[in-house]
Order: structure tokens, then sequence, then C-alpha cells
């Protein structure tokens, strides 16, 4: 469902959802129950709300099915709220119910190669970039005709709204993951969007303050079950 008229559109308040699926390797899941394929590859929703300045805020929306296991070990990532003209990232998070509000420098790549090759998603025409690493080959497709340099997660900073993300890994071992847009709407004031940016404004810590007090945290886990914590970066 599309609520934004397909010419470019300047200074709005958006609010848009995305689709975040995992895919394991065919060969890796012969040694997995249905159960832990079916979790691990189910869709995961988030929405992204855009302001008229710019300032993006991204955020998974509530899973019924997330159980106090799964946190175990990990942190919990509350929403982020990006800045991509200030190229400053507050990071909403807790630790064992702990709040902890993490500001860090946005660091944009610039190896992204922009192409000309573009094609429709959910009716808005979207253009290809490109960016190999090491690890990863990935794509980004971006909508020129929507005046913003959000996307989901630390995929902003490109010319248009970043419509849809495909990370295919050069290890065949790991999992293709594919971010997409399902929906957009524009909303009549940034009311919604408020409240995220109230949170950032209490004392923040360095994202290096806030890894060595997860480390912390992973090791008290690791001793108390035997070296059972699960990583997380």
């Amino acid at each position: 469902m599309l609520l934004i008229p397909i010419s470019s559109v300047f200074s709005q308040n958006y609010k848009v959802e995305y689709e975040n699926r995992s895919f394991l390797p065919e060969k890796y899941k012969k040694n997995l129950s249905e159960m832990i394929i079916e979790d691990y590859e189910s869709p995961k929703l988030y929405d992204l709300f855009i302001n008229t300045e710019d300032l993006c805020v991204y955020k998974q929306k509530e899973n019924l099915r997330n159980s106090n296991v799964e946190t175990i070990g990990n942190y919990i990532q509350n929403f982020v709220v990006t800045n991509p003209k200030e190229k400053t990232v507050y990071q909403d998070m807790n630790i064992e119910n702990r709040n902890y509000k993490v500001k860090s420098p946005l660091k944009l790549s610039e190896r992204w190669v922009m192409h000309r090759e573009t094609k429709m998603i959910n009716g808005i025409e979207a253009t290809k970039a490109t960016m190999e690493t090491s690890k990863n080959n990935t794509e980004v497709w971006f909508a020129k005709s929507i005046k913003s340099k959000c996307g989901p997660s630390n995929f902003v900073g490109f010319p248009g709204l970043v419509l849809e993300i495909l990370i295919k890994p050069k290890d065949e071992n790991e999992a293709t993951g594919i971010v997409r847009m399902k929906s957009i709407e524009t909303l009549k004031d940034d009311s919604i969007i408020k409240s995220y940016f109230n949170n950032i404004s209490d004392k923040t810590i360095s994202r290096g303050e806030f890894d060595k007090i997860y480390e912390d945290y992973q090791k008290k886990v690791q001793e108390m079950y035997g070296g059972n914590g699960v990583d997380k970066d």
C-alpha cells in the first residue's frame, strides 16, 4: 500500500515498513530441525520513521515469538536514531533490563558504485548501488523520487530513500540477507517520532564504553552457563 505520490517529494514525515529476512544455505539446513530453520528464516518487520529534518528512527516491530532464553548473552537494541547530516548515530540498548543510550559517529562508506540500472519496487522506481568487501557483495536500491537519505539501520546517506538491500556472503556457509520495503505512508506530523528524539537527549555513552560493558556481561554469562553465551556484533 502506497500513500505517497510517485513524483519527487520534499520535507515530509514518513513511516516506512520493511521486511527483513535471512536465508540459510541449503547444505547447512540438513543438520537443523524444521523449527529452527523456520524461526531463523521467518520475516522480521521493522518501522522507519523520518521527519522533515531527515532524522531517521529505525526499530523492530514487537515479535511475540521472542523469548527470554533468546536474549541471554545478547543485548537488545530498542531503536536507532540516525542523523545523516550530522553523521551521528544514537542507539537505545538494553542489557539485562538495564538501559544504555549510545552515541557514535556515523561512518559512511565511499566504496559504493552507482549504476544506471533501475527496477520497480512496490510501484516506486529504484536505482541500484553496489559494494564489494572481503566478506560480502551488497546491493542497495534507493528511490531518487523520495528525497531522504534515510534507510534501514546503517544503510543511509544515499541520494534517495533506501527501498531494498541484498547482502550475499562470499562464504557459502553464511546466510543471505534481504531487506525490502513493504509500504510507505506520509504522516501529518512528527508526534510519533518526537518521543524517540526526546529519549536520546539524556546522558549518552560512547560505543567503546558500551562494548566494554557488553564484553563484561558476556564473560559473566559464560561463567554462569559454562561457555554457552552467544556472541552478537
